[in-house]
């Protein structure tokens, strides 16, 4: 599918905007603050059904309480609209003339969005590497993000639970059932993300440094995890969980490490091999999503030009060149 034509109105600082796309590369140049992120943003929002940077109020202009988004494509025309009338917020997709209250996962087409803060994967919170891990799921597995929010639900009621002064661990028995059952679903569906990783990481990254680096990507909980095996550890920090009020064990917790030969990358890898330890994984989520999806994403590229030597941008721009991009740039540089 190829993007065509991008209509917005009260996005952000765009009162009326609109952008012919080019099936190859499309460049958005221009200073700091004139909006060019929020053309990206919206074009994430037609597709992915939400944004990557801000509430829905948030995205509306200043003093206005409604946006509508128009993307036209070679196979469908997405329109959105929301708007907050006196607190009544009502939010609605329309794809081919159908209405729809929440973008169906159907419709959804799969995105690689390259931002400067994912230059901080490597060295930024677990967190954010879990989120890595998680958003590139959830674009071709159409039952993740339920897995998902079903453990979320469940943690937010153990977690209350365990700030009752009479908790007890039969109270807790039913939430540790539904964690342990999410939890080692999530913690499969990571894994195997990451073996898939692995396979390929080091000849990618060695081709963009022109070195023989060794990357490994390795999950903090390192053997498979079984529901049952999930359900006693949980079961097992009862006690410390009482005391802090917190569940302190399963894939909320865990962590992705980055090993640069055989060492801990934040540790020893510098600035710019960790960026490229990062651009190789843009690389790799952009065709791990056409495999497992069949799609070719489109690419977004928010200013990150800025942040990358020119022998990384030359990689990115190669390694992308077969697939549309949109891309921002507070230069006007040529995109090829």
């Amino acid at each position: 599918m190829k993007i065509a034509h991008l209509v917005v109105q009260n996005v952000r600082v765009h009162s009326l905007k609109t952008l012919d796309l080019k099936s190859t590369t499309t460049l958005i140049s221009g200073p700091n603050g004139c909006g060019k992120t929020s053309l990206i943003e919206a074009l994430y929002i037609a597709l992915r059904g939400r944004s990557f940077r801000g509430s829905d109020d948030a995205i509306c202009s200043y003093g206005t309480d409604f946006y509508h988004i128009n993307v036209q494509t070679d196979e469908r025309n997405y329109r959105i609209s929301y708007q907050n009338t006196n607190g009544s917020k009502r939010k609605q997709f329309i794809v081919d003339g159908k209405k729809y209250s929440r973008l169906p996962y159907k419709l959804k087409y799969p995105i690689v969005l390259f931002e400067p803060e994912d230059l901080r994967i490597i060295s930024g919170s677990p967190a954010r590497r879990r989120r890595f891990i998680d958003m590139l799921i959830q674009q071709y597995d159409p039952h993740y993000s339920r897995e998902l929010s079903r453990y979320e639900r469940a943690l937010q009621q153990r977690n209350r639970a365990l700030k009752q002064p009479d908790v007890t661990r039969d109270s807790l028995f039913s939430w540790n059932i539904l964690l342990s059952q999410y939890g080692a679903t999530i913690i499969e569906k990571r894994q195997v993300v990451l073996r898939k990783f692995n396979e390929v990481i080091t000849d990618i990254y060695q081709q963009i440094a022109h070195n023989n680096d060794k990357i490994e990507m390795r999950y903090s909980l390192g053997e498979s995890v079984s529901v049952q095996n999930l359900l006693r550890r949980y079961e097992e920090n009862f006690e410390y969980d009482k005391i802090t009020g917190a569940t302190s064990v399963g894939p909320h917790r865990h962590d992705i490490h980055f090993l640069f030969n055989d060492r801990d990358a934040i540790d020893v890898a510098s600035r710019g091999e960790n960026r490229t330890i990062v651009l190789a994984l843009k690389f790799i989520e952009a065709e791990h999503i056409e495999r497992q999806s069949g799609r070719q994403p489109l690419i977004l590229l928010d200013d990150v030009f800025g942040e990358l030597d020119e022998g990384r941008q030359r990689a990115l721009m190669e390694e992308f060149q077969a697939k549309q991009i949109v891309m921002t740039s507070t230069a006007r540089i040529s995109p090829q």
